[in-house]
Order: C-alpha cells, then structure tokens, then sequence
C-alpha cells in the first residue's frame, strides 16, 4: 500500500492464500497459557492474531510466517485485523489497498500515539487473495514496523514515534 503522503517502506501488502485449509507441515504459532507466542516457528499464516509479532515473509502468496515472541527482535506486529464484510471481492488492488487504509489507519495512531501521517513508523497488511476468498477468508492483518531500526524488540504500542 503506498499513500500520497509517505511512501510505505514495505511497498507491497502482502497476500494470504489457501484460506483456512489446514498446510501441511504449517502449525498453529506456539503459544503459552496466556495466549502470547512462547517461541520463534514457522507457524500458518491463519493462526496469527493482534499483538502476535513475526519476521517479514516477503511478497506474494503467504501460508506460513515466522513468528516470535515480541520480546526478541521481529520486523512486524499485528496492530490489528479486522474482517471484510462485503460478499465479493474486491475488484482491484487498489480497492482492497483503500479498504485496507480505511481499516488501518485510524487504529494505527491510537495504537502508536500519533497519526500516520507524523509517525516514523511504516505499516503493511496480510490480505486475502481472490483464491483464499473463495474459501471464505475475509481477515484482513494491519502490520505495523520500524523501517530505521529493522527490527524491534517489545510492542510498538504506545512509542509515540
């Protein structure tokens, strides 16, 4: 997703594929009794919720991520996710991308403490594709990183950066 304002350093929101089908050698991200991810794994794509941190699976079709804990170094975070509602897929990349936006954006500045627009952060999303739409995948993921650091270690809640 690239917006007019600040060009998004993640250029390209990446896609989720083969709905919630269950992947071969893909497990559920490891987690503790509190539901906080307790180990780095490749885990399915379809198992990470908000607050879950990971490394960036790079472009295209996404089944499987790594995920880790928050307290060691990871590349992104889930801020939030939400499911789309309509009953047919968007009919451009572009539609989904302002959809997604239209999501995102305004939880990423109570997330962080400051707009979008005035932060240093970047943000990226996991998206369905038209293939795992079919299979009833509407979750939309909003990942949040830091393009100067690369990595962070603990939650970017709340940084007001």
């Amino acid at each position: 997703m690239i917006r007019a304002t600040k060009a998004v350093v993640l250029l390209v929101a990446v896609a989720m594929s083969l709905g919630g089908c269950a992947l071969i050698g893909a497990s559920e991200a490891p987690r503790d009794e509190t539901g906080t991810i307790d180990k780095q794994a490749t885990a399915d794509a379809f198992s990470i919720r908000v607050g879950d941190c990971l490394n960036d699976p790079g472009e295209g079709d996404v089944d499987r991520v790594s995920v880790v804990p928050c307290s060691e170094p990871h590349e992104l975070e889930v801020f939030h996710e939400f499911s789309i509602q309509d009953a047919a897929y968007p009919n451009t990349a572009d539609a989904m991308d302002e959809l997604t936006y239209e999501k995102c954006d305004p939880v990423f500045r109570a997330f962080v403490g400051r707009s979008y627009e005035d932060s240093r952060l970047e943000y990226t999303s996991l998206q369905p594709t038209e293939l795992s739409w079919a299979d009833g995948d509407r979750v939309v993921h909003c990942l949040i990183a830091d393009p100067e650091n690369g990595k962070s270690t603990g939650s970017l809640a709340s940084s007001n950066r």
